[in-house]
């Protein structure tokens, strides 16, 4: 019987070594693909963050850009409006008679 067997367990031998053989190269096949997915994923991600740091930077130089060209000097002349309209209306209240505002006022008061 011993006999009998012994050819059988060579061959189941000889099929575990051949098959733990191509599963060590599969596994080394596999390992380098992951490696080689990780270090590109890596370099996507590094990439992607140089980019949005890129695009915030941009953002805010045109925030700031839009805030000295076209904010401050609006604001600017809004206030030198104010100003004018502010003189103009003391001016003219002065000069004229009383307004319909301040006669009201000054009815109400009585």
């Amino acid at each position: 019987m011993l006999t009998e067997l012994r050819p059988k367990v060579e061959t189941i031998a000889s099929n575990l070594a051949e098959t733990t053989t191509t599963v060590r190269a599969q596994v080394q096949r596999l390992d380098a693909t992951v490696n080689d997915v990780i270090d590109r994923t890596r370099l996507q991600v590094i990439r992607a963050d140089e980019m949005v740091t890129r695009t915030m930077d941009r953002v805010e130089e045109t925030t700031e850009m839009v805030q000295q060209t076209v904010v401050s000097p609006v604001r600017q002349l809004t206030g030198l409006l104010s100003g004018v309209t502010a003189g103009f209306n003391t001016f003219f209240k002065r000069r004229g008679s009383q307004s319909r505002e301040d006669m009201q006022d000054e009815e109400l008061f009585i």
